[in-house]
């Protein structure tokens, strides 16, 4: 079977969270693990309005092939939209994808050949790490601060590779409400980040999937809004923001990018679903996107506060022990003490009814076996209380356990 395949599809591995999630589909375990919006936040009464309308009465136009660029009316919409938030954009700057994990795709294959080098967070979203190392990046990780990325440490590592001859193509960041770390970037370090970016003539992959889902602090300007050279690549989902049953996405980019990403989406799907585009243009135009978001804030700001509030009453008392406070998004981001591998330990986790994701999944290079990412998204406050008590006591247990070993080798 092998010798059939390519070189590309030999080296593909799968999700480490898609398989957790497997085993964490019994109904009696509290999953922290999949970054799952709440179904509570989707407006599925008014999608099927919108839907039934559309069928009923449009379906000659739904139904059929679209544009490869999206809908017009759904690019307009979102040009309205992303206005007010500093984005002030054509409909010729954005094309419409299936969801962000295409967005990631087709810029892969756009703009990344075996061997080129893309400096990434450590951690970072493990299905970017994924499409990256399908189209055979080199994949450089960058460590994360409290204020995002460590821009000295990428100063250094875009040195060392320029001296070792490497083609360096692009810096991947997600800056807002980071997967997994629930860390956000400083505008001081954006800034930054771009005049790295132009003196090093590198591209930036701004993924944006959490920016709409901030529940307190102040908002920052997208790197992209800050940008005037057009090195910046952005990509935006509805995944968290709507439903991530509509699969839809925009990649914002200007010429002479954008006809070639146009180009590259043409030889993977034709074009985004015009159902699910329509309900979503209409949506936005009809109910508008603020007051949806603001409801939905207040859901996730109420699921972290009991989540950061369990984890101050439930975890031990050991300085080892730290976690973020993510001012959004969906995640939180642990960090035990180095005796524990949150790999090794996952087992025990599930015996016991609960599930995280283990954080050597996000890392290039293997690090983090001692961290883990925990999503509050799913789950009543009171469930996610129970839940970090059933990991805090796992966790006890085998601080407990290693702690002895060491004592007695």
């Amino acid at each position: 079977m092998k010798t059939y395949l390519s070189k590309r599809a030999s080296g593909a591995k799968r999700s480490a969270i898609r398989e957790l999630l497997k085993l964490t589909e019994k109904p009696d375990v509290i999953s922290f693990a999949g970054g799952l919006p709440a179904p509570e936040t989707f407006p599925h009464d008014e999608f099927a309005e919108i839907a039934a309308d559309e069928l009923h009465g449009h379906y000659e136009n739904v139904l059929q092939y679209g544009l490869t660029e999206g809908s017009l009316t759904l690019r307009r919409a979102l040009a309205d939209w992303l206005r007010p938030h500093g984005l002030d954009l054509s409909v010729d700057q954005m094309l419409i994808t299936t969801a962000s994990q295409q967005a990631l795709d087709l810029v892969a294959k756009a703009f990344i050949d075996p061997g080129d080098v893309i400096f990434v967070e450590a951690p970072t979203y493990l299905a970017a790490l994924q499409t990256f190392s399908l189209f055979q990046a080199d994949k450089i990780p960058i460590p994360l601060e409290d204020d995002g990325m460590d821009l000295n440490a990428l100063e250094e590592k875009i040195s060392e590779a320029r001296a070792a001859g490497k083609t360096l193509k692009a810096i991947y960041v997600i800056p807002d409400f980071q997967n997994p770390s629930g860390i956000t970037m400083s505008l001081e370090k954006r800034k930054r980040l771009l005049e790295i970016a132009g003196r090093e003539d590198l591209l930036i992959f701004e993924d944006d999937p959490y920016g709409q889902l901030r529940f307190a602090g102040k908002s920052l300007p997208s790197i992209r809004s800050l940008d005037d050279s057009g090195r910046v690549i952005l990509m935006i989902t509805f995944s968290k923001v709507l439903a991530a049953g509509l699969r839809l996405g925009v990649l914002i980019a200007d010429n002479p990018f954008m006809d070639v990403l146009v180009r590259v989406k043409q030889a993977t799907d034709l074009c985004t679903s015009k159902l699910t585009q329509h309900i979503a243009a209409r949506y936005i135009n009809e109910y508008g996107m603020e007051e949806h978001l603001k409801a939905i804030r207040e859901v996730y700001h109420v699921k972290r506060d009991a989540m950061v509030s369990a984890l101050e009453e439930y975890m031990p008392k050991d300085e080892g022990i730290s976690w973020t406070n993510p001012e959004g998004g969906l995640f939180l981001w642990v960090r035990l003490p180095e005796v524990i591998d949150t790999e090794e330990m996952f087992p025990r986790a599930l015996e016991n009814k609960v599930a995280y994701v283990i954080g050597n999944a996000f890392y290039v290079d293997g690090r983090g076996r001692n961290e883990m990412r925990l999503s509050f998204s799913l789950g009543t406050p009171e469930r996610i209380r129970e839940g970090i008590r059933r990991l805090a006591k796992v966790i006890s247990e085998e601080l407990v356990a290693k702690r002895a070993q060491t004592v007695s080798s």
